[in-house]
């Protein structure tokens, strides 16, 4: 009895050293097949990541020449003793793979270069999706308490709005993310915490491991590599602005010009990435080289915002279309600066009246063929119904159906937010607000044209107050986005005596009540106008105003502070406030 009872110690001592030196040797370790460079298998100390997936280890051995682990599966995995900083490692029956340990926090330079060009491009097909399985191993606490959701979110070519996708991580920090995309698409990952940006393509399975004790951050799958060597070697665009301060005293091609100096500078960089890294892919080059083009043509487009009545020289404009509108990488969601190009491009040329008619002669103009015409119909249609907070009437909802719209991902779009807002206006009908003090006339600054004597006239029935001047539009997504969150807003700073002013940029009175009532933004310290686009033109000129909304803090004697009085910060805007106190 006593030398069974030893011969059971000792077997347990045995295996107790055997998974101690696992451990020791194997743990937290990651490896790379030494001919492709490819990350292919990674050992915890009780899981294995392979083939895109976490498996539980349920047996280790050693022998004399190997460790050998049985996952979850059934499957035995075979890790032979380093040799020379080399291990052959085998799944199952496959052929051993001599892998490297993986000692960068990145994936090391792949040893050959790949070639192959292009990015796959499925025709904008709607229903195509990719899945992301993923791990963020041993998080510490304070990222934990920014929430148990794994994210994901693109920037959709019809609508300009970020298509946003969660799934809850379990208690490890693993997750399994399926999410419909449109084509190969720019993604950002985990805003808060990893906050990584990539590309994804249609029909494909990608693991993202991020370990936060190894500092390790990797992808696994078929075609992951550029994904890795942009985990590298992250690229370095800069958009240009032009500062608003400056804004109608800039020119135009001084502009050009700065942008064509970022750019310049951004593609030498890249020259001299290539030339100390030689085996960078011939995508990933293609890739930093058409994201440098469209950081510029984005930044291009947008300066007409800050130009005397929006105009830019024929000269400037003839570049953009040229160097950026007709060489615009493909297919067109590669980017998400790409929507916000296109849209600023293209409406710089549309008529302030006209029908589908004069619009499509415009698109055939500049080259505006299938699918962004389609896309770009869609989007007016979109912001249409933004503007008015009000759906499409049965006639034309019929001619896009029939004539306009083709691609089957842009009419689902437009038709899911004619839903949306059929549904709205059913709903905000049975809400009057005719009759609310916080509608505010424009009677009482009638005849007035000096922009700050109208702001003053506007504010004077205030004086002893902090007033919190928010200039929004109805056809302004950001705008409505920060009116969605009214209600946490009063509550948040209802202990601080402040009256809530709106003036509304070139909206109508139908949209501008419209959103009024849909976000129930009334209350007895709540006063909105909607003034004539002359009078709002003048207060923003003398605000300084090109971008919305804009918020201003104007102090209890009228006096307009120079202060950041973002709501959309609400914790830093009650901290202004409680020193205004």
């Amino acid at each position: 009895m006593k030398k069974t009872i030893l011969t059971i110690i000792f077997a347990l001592v045995v295996l107790t050293g055997q998974a101690q030196r696992f451990v020791d040797q194997l743990a937290d370790t990651y490896w790379r097949n030494e001919q492709t460079g490819d990350w292919i298998i990674g050992f915890t100390q009780k899981h294995v990541i392979y083939n895109n997936k976490v498996w539980d280890i349920t047996n280790k051995t050693e022998k004399k020449d190997a460790y050998i682990l049985t996952i979850d599966d059934g499957t035995s995995i075979k890790v032979e003793k380093e040799r020379k900083g080399l291990r052959k490692i085998s799944v199952g029956k496959q052929k051993p793979v001599e892998c490297s340990l993986i000692t960068t926090a990145t994936l090391p330079d792949y040893p050959k270069k790949d070639l192959r060009t292009g990015f796959v491009d499925n025709g904008y097909r709607d229903g195509d999706s990719v899945t992301i399985i993923g791990w963020l191993k041993d998080m510490p606490q304070e990222e934990w308490e920014k929430g148990r959701d794994f994210g994901i979110f693109w920037n959709c070519i019809v609508k300009d709005e970020p298509e946003n996708f969660f799934v809850k991580m379990d208690s490890l920090g693993r997750f399994t993310l399926r999410f419909p995309v449109v084509n190969t698409s720019e993604i950002w990952l985990d805003e808060h915490r990893t906050n990584i940006i990539t590309f994804v393509e249609p029909g494909e399975t990608y693991f993202f491991l991020h370990d936060y004790k190894t500092g390790k951050t990797l992808w696994m799958g078929e075609n992951v590599r550029v994904q890795n060597e942009l985990l590298a070697y992250p690229t370095n665009g800069k958009h240009d602005r032009i500062d608003r301060s400056q804004a109608g005293k800039v020119k135009a091609m001084d502009f050009k010009a700065k942008t064509d100096s970022t750019r310049a500078r951004c593609e030498n960089q890249l020259q001299e990435l290539i030339t100390k890294h030689p085996t960078l892919s011939q995508r990933y080059i293609d890739y930093v080289e058409g994201e440098y083009q469209m950081i510029q043509g984005e930044s291009m487009s947008q300066a007409k915002y800050y130009m005397p009545d929006f105009k830019l020289p024929q000269e400037y404009m003839d570049t953009v279309g040229k160097e950026f509108w007709q060489k615009a990488s493909k297919p067109y969601t590669l980017y998400d600066d790409f929507p916000y190009f296109m849209n600023n491009y293209l409406e710089y040329y549309l008529p302030d009246q006209g029908n589908f008619e004069t619009i499509q002669t415009l698109l055939d103009s500049v080259g505006c063929e299938y699918p962004l015409r389609d896309v770009f119909f869609a989007h007016m249609l979109c912001e249409m119904m933004e503007g008015t907070h009000h759906p499409i009437d049965s006639m034309t909802l019929s001619l896009v159906e029939q004539q306009l719209i083709k691609m089957p991902y842009a009419l689902a779009v437009v038709k899911k937010k004619n839903d949306k807002y059929t549904a709205l206006q059913q709903s905000i009908q049975k809400r009057d607000i005719s009759k609310s003090a916080s509608l505010k006339s424009s009677d009482e600054v009638a005849n007035m044209s000096d922009g700050e004597q109208i702001l003053r006239k506007l504010t004077e029935p205030y004086r002893g107050h902090l007033v919190l001047l928010d200039i929004w539009g109805t056809w302004c997504g950001p705008c409505k986005e920060a009116l969605s969150h009214s209600k946490e807003e009063y509550e948040r700073l209802k202990d601080y005596d402040l009256v809530y002013l709106y003036l509304a940029n070139r909206s109508t009175d139908e949209a501008w009540k419209n959103v009024i009532k849909e976000y129930n933004v009334v209350g007895e310290n709540i006063f909105h106008y909607n003034l004539p686009i002359d009078q709002q033109s003048a207060i923003e000129r003398f605000l300084g105003v090109h971008a919305w909304p804009h918020y201003r803090l104007i102090n209890r004697d009228g006096t307009v502070l120079d202060v950041n009085a973002d709501p959309r910060d609400l914790e830093g805007l009650a901290k202004l406030l409680e020193n205004l106190k």
